[in-house]
């Protein structure tokens, strides 16, 4: 409400003043909520995505996911993947601006500087909205993890707290500079910092996947057989007596050296033993007659338990110089965070089918990271990119760099490496502007929400266009739109000629939450998936939208 004493309000504003102070946190972090331009327009208008075809990246096979990437503000994307992707993201990587006070940090087009008595309180408001946005999007066993420094990391700490709960953040610690760092530093009174945080929010579920990595210990590790591999400590591979199975399928005996027959229930098959055993990766013990163990050598990576100390995961510098390198010039202004921490923290926390989201791509880094992580490990992942075009970084760096990650070919046309396979294609947020009328925005908003529902299936060859049907295609089988809900039955006769093993998505637009399949006499031969549009990103939109502001 505008600034005046409180005898001109009207009873009714008093009340809604009240309201809204019961409303408040009594305790935690209490900031005063700053409206944010981005967030006002969706009142008068609503983000939709529009896709750039000419910048599509074929470096796969169609039945191979498709990466994306989102130019535009990341409210508004964030506010279009609630409806393509809600639940489906495993892991959000974001390293946002650390609001340092040096023109680092936009807030309603103007940088903000360290004498805005609203610093915190605008920087507070513009995450807050996102980070409630990106919740949405996690699974049950999904995890954000969120770069930051001294400047705000106590404020984010608790806004996270806040959100998801404070059993479920966690704290890591990277080493950002590398040691033996040149004499660049400015002179300081009391140490250098080489760290930065890395706040680890979890949706629910409070578990990370074994990381694989050759382990920085070596105390246990000797080689009482001189074996030509290195030093080596041996792990076990069996059960004791007591929790075997006899009618387990690894229950099965082995002779030791000195022709001791041992039973018992082992954790790899009797085919695995022989050949490590053939291998000599198998101690029988010093007299060569004990329980059976694994030899686990000292240079070889391994699954082992994270730690939060993040100690040799890349630099900045070496960040720096990966970027320098794929597009031929200097980006020491940037940055950019190494792909050895961002693999790390995708492998944390990914399935190798997983959905990874990063909603402040900066250079793109990430998507880097997950592609090569792919190819590591033969995995699937797909990555979500988000950003805006400020000073050109999405066109120019973000852009070109997974391009040429891709390809192997840098702009400059000289060979960067041999490329990865990989698609990914490229979208920008637009608008739809609101109507007089519910019924006439859902007539501008459907046709405008096509490359939405594509994104949402994963479906991209198009098998019919004639206006107003669409149909596209995916390695999991069709979707299609229909447009004119009066014509369903002539549209169906049309899907039903196309070869599908799988049930159809169907969209079909309506002016109710109704979509008519119902009505259709004529026995189908597909299965149908079906659901009204616009009336799924109108509920979404609905939600997110009409949360009102207000003091904190």
């Amino acid at each position: 409400m505008e600034n005046k004493s409180l005898n001109e309000y009207s009873k009714e504003e008093l009340i809604k003043i009240i309201n809204s102070l019961k409303k408040q946190k009594k305790f935690g972090l209490v900031w005063e909520d700053k409206p944010e331009k981005v967030a006002i327009e969706c009142e008068q208008k609503l983000p939709v995505l529009k896709e750039v075809e000419e910048k599509t990246i074929n470096g796969a096979n169609s039945s191979a996911p498709t990466n994306i990437i989102i130019e535009g503000d990341n409210y508004h994307a964030l506010s279009v993947l609630n409806y393509t992707h809600a639940g489906k993201i495993d892991v959000i990587y974001i390293d946002p601006p650390y609001n340092t006070g040096n023109k680092d940090f936009t807030y309603n087009d103007r940088f903000i500087d360290k004498e805005d008595s609203f610093r915190h309180s605008k920087w507070l408001s513009f995450m807050a909205k996102r980070l409630s946005l990106a919740k949405n999007l996690l699974s049950p066993k999904g995890v954000i993890f969120i770069s930051i420094d001294d400047n705000e990391f106590a404020n984010l700490k608790v806004l996270c707290d806040s959100i998801f709960g404070g059993e479920n953040t966690d704290v890591m610690i990277w080493r950002k500079s590398g040691v033996g760092r040149d004499g660049k530093m400015k002179n300081t009174t009391t140490f250098r910092k080489d760290h930065e945080y890395i706040i680890v929010c979890f949706k629910s579920e409070k578990s990370l996947n074994k990381i694989i990595e050759i382990p920085n210990f070596t105390n246990e590790y000797k080689n009482i057989d001189n074996d030509p591999r290195g030093e080596w400590m041996s792990g076990s591979i069996s059960r004791s007596d007591k929790a075997s199975n006899p009618n387990h399928e690894n229950y099965y005996s082995v002779t030791s050296p000195s022709g001791r027959i041992i039973t018992r229930q082992f954790e790899i098959t009797k085919e695995e033993f022989n050949h490590l055993n053939s291998d000599n990766r198998i101690s029988w013990g010093k007299n060569g007659d004990s329980v059976p163990r694994v030899k686990v050598f000292i240079n070889e990576k391994r699954q082992v338990t994270p730690y939060s100390l993040l100690l040799d995961k890349g630099t900045t510098t070496e960040g720096t110089k990966e970027l320098n390198a794929i597009l031929n010039d200097d980006y020491s202004r940037m940055r950019p965070k190494p792909t050895l921490l961002m693999r790390t923290l995708t492998q944390l926390a990914s399935k190798t089918d997983s959905i990874v989201l990063d909603f402040f791509a900066g250079s793109g880094t990430t998507g880097q990271a997950v592609m090569e992580l792919n190819q590591e490990d033969g995995g699937n992942r797909q990555f979500i990119l988000c950003t805006n075009n400020e000073n050109q970084i999405a066109e120019e760096v973000t852009y070109p760099r997974i391009k040429t990650v891709v390809t192997g070919t840098r702009p400059d046309k000289t060979k960067y490496s041999d490329g990865i396979l990989a698609n990914v294609r490229y979208f920008k947020t637009d608008f739809v502007e609101k109507d007089d009328t519910l019924d006439k925005l859902r007539r501008k908003l459907s046709p405008a929400c096509e490359d939405m529902i594509r994104i949402r299936e994963g479906a991209y060859e198009k098998l019919i266009d004639d206006g107003m049907l669409k149909v596209y295609k995916n390695s999991r089988g069709l979707t299609a739109i229909v447009y004119d809900r009066f014509e369903l039955e002539e549209h169906l006769a049309k899907i039903e000629e196309l070869e599908t093993d799988s049930p159809v998505n169907l969209y079909v637009f309506s002016y109710t939450k109704h979509d008519r399949l119902d009505e259709i006499d004529k026995p189908l031969k597909h299965t149908y998936i079906s659901q009204p549009i616009p009336e799924g990103v109108l509920e979404i939109y609905k939600r997110i939208f009409n949360q009102k502001g207000g003091k904190r």
